[in-house]
């Protein structure tokens, strides 16, 4: 490994946990994700969540 690779920071995606290459990633409200359809899945969870903790 060269120390470019060592240096380069790979995350994953917050919603499906899939590792990231730095070419394809987005950024969207202080996270990582893969592509936008995990973006908008991870919303819809969020949204629930806190329907059902307002609903009990």
């Amino acid at each position: 490994m060269s120390k470019k690779d060592e240096n380069e920071a790979f995350k994953n995606c917050a919603a499906c946990k899939k590792v990231l290459l730095r070419k394809k990633r987005h950024y969207r409200n202080n996270a990582y994700y893969c592509n936008n359809n995990c973006f908008q899945k991870k919303l819809k969870a969020d949204a629930e969540k806190v329907t059902a903790e307002v609903a009990a």
